[in-house]
């Protein structure tokens, strides 16, 4: 099997994903950029997560031709992946869920204020809610990424859901958690008071450091 390493990596993200909570039956979807290549792995389209093996992930070409690997059809949602990474050379993982917290902000249309230190050192700025379009087709790829900028590191997709990207999966996977969780934090906050959000500064000082030096030297 090609790329056995990404593809189990992805179908085990994607496992995590619908463990947490982040989706439900088969909703959502993750990649990963295969280095040094023109393509990247993609979880299928309409699979149960708990019996996803590395065989169902799908390895795709980013000009859009054919597959090259894989016994099934790719992600919907694989015009979004593959335009995300055509577009922004700094993304290495994609992923999409239907996280209801962070959700029903885009199902308001509404931005996800940073108002939570550890968004606020993942994500460096509020989550940008991009307007609506047909999912599955290029055009919700093009809204998202339009969204999304040059350097964004998440989009809330309205009436639909979130996407995240990340250097790795490892990370674009945490901030799908943090999005989540400031989501649900806000929610709360804002039953009780008025949230008080970062200043932009702050936001993007904690995230610079976070950066630059977060976690255990790589050479250890």
């Amino acid at each position: 099997m090609l790329y056995e390493e990404i593809r189990t990596a992805v179908c085990e993200t994607a496992r995590k994903m619908s463990r947490d909570g982040l989706v439900r039956l088969t909703s959502g979807n993750v990649s990963a950029r295969i280095p040094g290549t023109d393509l990247f792995c993609i979880t299928p389209s309409g699979m149960d997560y708990a019996t996803l093996t590395p065989e169902d992930i799908t390895v795709c070409r980013l000009d859009g031709t054919n597959n090259i690997e894989g016994k099934r059809r790719p992600s919907t949602e694989t015009p979004m992946h593959r335009m995300t990474y055509n577009r922004r050379p700094d993304v290495n993982a994609v992923v999409h869920t239907h996280s209801p917290y962070a959700s029903a902000f885009a199902i308001n249309g509404m931005d996800l204020p940073i108002a939570c230190t550890e968004l606020a050192a993942l994500a460096g700025g509020d989550i940008k809610c991009a307007p609506y379009a047909k999912a599955t087709t290029e055009e919700f790829a093009e809204t998202a990424l339009a969204t999304l900028g040059d350097e964004g590191i998440g989009v809330l997709l309205q009436n639909h859901g979130v996407m995240v990207t990340g250097p790795d999966l490892g990370m674009a996977y945490a901030i799908a958690i943090a999005v989540e969780e400031a989501a649900q934090i806000y929610v709360l906050a804002k039953s009780i008071g008025q949230p008080i959000h970062m200043p932009i500064a702050e936001q993007k000082r904690m995230f610079a450091e976070f950066r630059a030096g977060y976690g255990q030297p790589k050479s250890l």
